[in-house]
């Protein structure tokens, strides 16, 4: 017992003669590594949570022939080069895709040369020389009958509208307002 008693008077000593740095600094310690963890659990909840609200909101591609312009937005200003940018997905074989500028009002469209492949992204220049107003560019998926047909207007240089596909065959449109003459 009295080895215990020394031991308990040694701590006692100690704790007494302890300067407050010294105690505080464990405190700041302890609190340290709390707001640490806390702070690393905050983050990784916040991380989780943003991954399940883009999956929770993002919409998954239909089950069929889909395609979606990513750039220009609806509604921008162009002239007469037009970068498009776009994806098509699900594509069946036998069909071909292509960019046409549309005028649903006159029931017409204009085809725009190179046919695109199938099934990926792609970004293409176009070139729109009609009047300064808005205009339609849609995405195509047709059969072979009307590709060759598409394909022999491009070839010809018409500058007349060929008729626009069934709606069935747009796979995705974008209106935009031609503003310039360049």
């Amino acid at each position: 017992m009295p080895e215990s008693d020394l031991k308990d008077k040694i701590i006692q000593a100690i704790k007494e003669n302890q300067t407050p740095e010294q105690s505080t600094s464990k405190h700041h310690k302890k609190t340290l590594y709390s707001i640490m963890i806390v702070s690393a659990l905050t983050t990784l909840c916040l991380v989780l949570s943003i991954l399940f609200i883009n999956n929770l909101f993002s919409k998954a591609p239909p089950p069929g022939p889909w395609a979606r312009i990513t750039f220009p937005l609806p509604g921008t200003t162009t002239g007469t080069k037009v970068k498009i940018t776009a994806e098509t997905r699900n594509i069946e074989p036998g069909q071909h895709i292509w960019l046409a500028v549309d005028k649903p009002d006159l029931e017409l469209c204009w085809p725009k040369s190179p046919r695109l492949m199938p099934n990926t992204g792609f970004s293409t220049t176009i070139y729109e020389r009609g009047p300064n107003e808005p205009y339609r560019v849609s995405v195509y998926a047709v059969t072979k009958t009307l590709n060759d047909q598409w394909e022999d207007w491009v070839n010809k240089k018409q500058l007349g509208g060929l008729p626009m596909p069934p709606k069935q065959r747009r796979l995705a449109s974008v209106v935009l307002v031609k503003m310039e003459n360049t």
